[in-house]
């Protein structure tokens, strides 16, 4: 054992192969209290004080140039959030290992999802709150639950053909035997200047009879003393009514604070068994940022969101659900 040790160290020195790991990452404290209103009943309310964003993640990555263009990465995302598991299952961050030349670019592991990306570059306050209004469109789980990171993921990035325009395919595989579970995202995105826009389309093999799709659009602009953001959704669940959605916001940047604004609207819903409801929603979110230092910044937020049925009238069950968010967020 001592010779082996001894002769890997050996070539260690001689080759300098030992890859340096470096450790990012960043931590979040705040508030969050929820009230959610029952058409007939009284309003129910919950205070937390637990990141359910994704925000506290501790990143273990390496890059190795292995010569000849080709790149390798490799990253291991821990998240400590409420939503979160180790290893990035369930959360937002990515657990992956990825090689990178002239063919494109190859990545496995935990990946976040081209729909979630969408939804976030679209979104005006997709950092603190994605509106629930265009969420509900994103769908890629037997249980029609929206999927923000899937693990068990291939993708392939193809290369740059046309400058500022990026393609890729994501295949999510199944964990079924037959595979019925297998999702199949494409995404385009397109960025030149201030202007920026993509699609993402996902296909989810939910049984042997029933596929659902869900699409999102968006389109960015930045004239420097504002951002536009705009969103639209598409949701096709097998067997039930399409639902379609759309969002548009503006964020504002004043010194070291940034103000953002997004009203979001669909015409109905997808529920967590994959059926679809008529129940419209609509919601706005309004939120400021401040940069306390290059490292931390302070958040404060709040969203709200009502539904009504086809007869423009309260909802039986979550009428109105509301939220507002004190964070602070330390990246290192």
């Amino acid at each position: 054992m001592k010779k082996t040790l001894v002769a890997l160290a050996a070539v260690v020195a001689a080759t300098g192969a030992m890859a340096e790991a470096t450790i990012t990452g960043s931590v979040q404290a705040g508030s969050n209290q929820m009230s959610t209103t029952t058409s007939g009943t009284s309003a129910v309310n919950t205070l937390t004080f637990e990141d359910s964003n994704g925000n506290t993640v501790f990143n273990i990555g390496d890059t190795e140039d292995l010569g000849g263009g080709l790149m390798f990465k490799g990253n291991i995302a821990v998240e400590m959030g409420l939503s979160s598991k180790i290893l990035g299952a369930n959360g937002v961050n990515e657990t992956y290992a990825s090689l990178t030349g002239g063919f494109g670019g190859i990545k496995v592991g935990a990946l976040q999802t081209p729909q979630f990306l969408a939804l976030a570059a679209g979104d005006a306050g997709g950092g603190l709150l994605i509106s629930n209004s265009v969420i509900s469109n994103t769908h890629q789980g037997a249980s029609g639950a929206v999927v923000l990171l899937q693990e068990n993921s291939f993708q392939y990035t193809a290369p740059t053909f046309v400058d500022g325009l990026s393609l890729k395919y994501q295949l999510g595989a199944g964990t079924t035997a037959s595979n019925l579970n297998d999702a199949n995202h494409y995404a385009a995105d397109y960025k030149t200047g201030a202007f920026a826009a993509g699609i993402a389309y996902s296909t989810f093999k939910a049984s042997t009879s029933a596929t659902d799709k869900a699409t999102t659009y968006y389109a960015t602009y930045d004239f420097g003393a504002a951002k536009l953001q705009a969103m639209w959704g598409k949701a096709e669940t097998s067997g039930y009514a399409d639902v379609n959605s759309t969002s548009i916001g503006f964020q504002v940047p004043m010194g070291a604070a940034t103000f953002m604004y997004n009203h979001g609207s669909s015409d109905g819903k997808v529920s967590g068994n994959r059926s679809v409801s008529d129940v419209d929603q609509a919601g706005d979110f309004i939120g400021v940022s401040y940069a306390l230092s290059k490292r931390t910044t302070a958040y404060a937020a709040y969203y709200k969101e009502t539904g009504t049925n086809a007869a423009a009238s309260s909802v039986a069950t979550g009428s109105t659900w509301n939220t507002t968010r004190f964070i602070v967020i330390h990246s290192f």
